[in-house]
């Protein structure tokens, strides 16, 4: 299976488990890897065979920045759901990286990782 691969797309976000957290925006990171059959869009050159990623980044960027969440896991939920919904990806692959949760314990991200498959 082909894939797509956006990596670190850097985010300001609302995110946390507690108010206070979630009273200032945050930096996130996503990465994001959309599993596609590629060979029609090789042979012909044609991006209407692929999947555009500028409109995927997009996509991740409204959902990201769209609402407060809570977890890093349902922000990951969200994305997946979206890009499945939008894009002709079979599966998705949404890594949500927190760099500043555990800062102060000298850890350089808090990170969820989800994979989600299309319902057909």
């Amino acid at each position: 299976m082909d894939k797509i691969i956006i990596k670190s797309a850097k985010f300001s976000c609302n995110i946390g488990v507690t108010e206070k957290e979630r009273s200032k925006r945050q930096e996130i990171m996503v990465d994001a890897e959309l599993f596609f059959d590629a060979k029609k869009a090789a042979r012909t050159d044609n991006i209407e065979y692929s999947i555009n990623y500028s409109e995927v980044h997009a996509v991740i960027k409204k959902t990201a920045e769209g609402r407060q969440y809570n977890l890093i896991e349902s922000m990951a939920g969200s994305i997946a759901e979206e890009i499945l919904n939008n894009f002709s990806a079979g599966s998705v692959l949404v890594r949500v990286k927190k760099p500043n949760a555990l800062a102060a314990r000298n850890v350089k991200y808090a990170a969820v990782e989800i994979r989600r498959n299309k319902n057909f």
